[in-house]
């Protein structure tokens, strides 16, 4: 019951995020663990048992979203591989949410406001007012001219990957990720959740039919035992 308990969890917030920008879903499975025992006080013969246990964890979905049409020259979707890089109070952070703006210093930040990045990797001011595009490989113009362009980065093994909110991603262990060569990036577009939401409104039915026939069965087991220990209590 626990394990199903988690796994709705996980389904009800991959379908709470369906209209976050760049959020990637999350996959649930149960894992059968084994623990060995060994207790002393036991007979020899039978002093080994096997304790089981299931738990449920979670692996990123890291397919591309739909992309959603903006109009904006400063919205951006990747596709394929690749994260964005912002600079957040807590250090860099990676993000499939290319929602930005210009501030009042021009300086070139995402919709929570944080810095986004350039190869340089300091973040990406614009010299001035002017018309802004950024190009498929993450240029970033002003009026014609190249003014910096956009840190994408790639990780070679992304389970050192790890959610940081909804739709940032922090490297755990100190895994270093590599600047893309081959990005492809669609100005004007966003990438929207990639969460299916009649699939993900099934698995939850599903797993909350299976949790309340657990349930119920326990109910009906544990009812059994307290009938069989109050007809031995009136026995003696």
């Amino acid at each position: 019951m626990k394990a199903l308990s988690d796994a709705l969890e996980i389904t009800s917030n991959n379908i709470a995020n369906l209209n976050t920008v760049g959020f990637k879903g999350d996959k649930s499975f149960t894992t059968l663990l084994r623990s060995e025992i060994k207790d002393s006080g036991l007979p020899a013969e039978i002093g080994r048992t096997i304790n089981r246990s299931i738990r449920t964890d979670s692996s990123i979905n890291y397919s591309n979203g739909d992309m959603l049409s903006t109009g904006r020259s400063l919205d951006v979707a990747i596709r394929g591989e690749g994260f964005l890089s912002i600079d957040t109070p807590n250090g860099e952070r990676y993000t499939r949410n290319g929602n930005m703006h210009l501030d009042a210093n021009l300086m070139l930040r995402t919709a929570d406001g944080n810095p986004v990045l350039g190869v340089s990797g300091r973040p990406i001011m614009l010299p001035g007012i002017g018309e802004v595009h950024i190009s498929d490989d993450g240029g970033v113009y002003q009026d014609g001219e190249e003014v910096d362009r956009l840190k994408i980065v790639v990780f070679q093994d992304r389970s050192q990957l790890e959610k940081e909110g909804d739709a940032l991603f922090v490297s755990k262990g100190g895994a270093k990720p590599a600047i893309s060569s081959d990005a492809v990036v669609r100005s004007g577009y966003l990438e929207g959740a990639n969460v299916n939401a009649v699939k993900s409104m099934v698995e939850m039915i599903g797993i909350m039919r299976h949790f309340e026939a657990i349930q119920k069965s326990v109910s009906h087991e544990m009812n059994d035992m307290n009938n069989k220990v109050i007809e031995r209590l009136g026995r003696s």
